[in-house]
């Protein structure tokens, strides 16, 4: 993955379309509107329908949401990095813009080695959304991209063949995990919950 050229892009409020450890995925930076709004827009994405933002640490979590729960940090400790996205209490860090104007946000922390890597050099969030176009398919395979998509965006890193499925999302309730989106191992998620509940 061409790290260097990534970075360039997002830093400087570009789109880039890279794989992730789900499918390929649009990204941006968390911290620049102008480049959310392109996200939304590239997208044909409502602004009602939040964005995920991915980070590399629980330091950085911690930098942009409010307190977490034991049992939160539980579940992230076992399935961090992972494909499990937690719906977590936002600050006023996290633009309103990402989260559609609720007080959460999707975080996640990504098991692979170069998205980390982005995310550290950056040294804030990203956000990150299927790099397909709203009701349509998610993207294995840059030959898949839509031509409008194509033609907004800055950088495309081709990964070849990805066949992993989106992340499980998952929130936590005072005394529940409420399950908002199955993925690759929501079962194993619940499994865990209720040993450890």
């Amino acid at each position: 993955m061409n790290i260097d050229k990534i970075c360039e892009v997002i830093d400087n409020g570009g789109l880039v379309i890279t794989p992730t450890d789900t499918i390929y995925g649009i990204m941006a930076d968390a911290l620049n509107e102008d480049a959310i709004k392109k996200v939304y827009d590239v997208k044909k994405r409502g602004y009602n329908k939040p964005l995920i933002v991915l980070m590399d640490s629980f330091e950085m979590v911690e930098q942009y949401t409010e307190e977490l729960s034991e049992m939160e940090k539980k579940l992230m400790d076992k399935f961090w990095p992972g494909l499990v996205t937690f719906i977590l209490k936002k600050n006023d860090k996290i633009s309103d813009l990402i989260t559609s104007g609720n007080d959460t946000v999707g975080v996640r922390i990504p098991d692979n080695k170069d998205l980390l890597e982005i995310i550290r050099r950056l040294k804030r969030p990203v956000v990150s959304t299927s790099a397909n176009i709203t009701e349509t398919p998610v993207i294995t395979c840059i030959e898949m991209l839509e031509a409008d998509i194509v033609s907004n965006v800055d950088y495309i890193e081709d990964g070849g063949l990805i066949e992993n499925e989106s992340s499980t999302i998952i929130k936590m309730l005072e005394t529940d995990m409420l399950v908002l989106r199955e993925g690759k191992i929501s079962n194993e998620i619940k499994k865990y919950y209720e040993v450890i509940k």
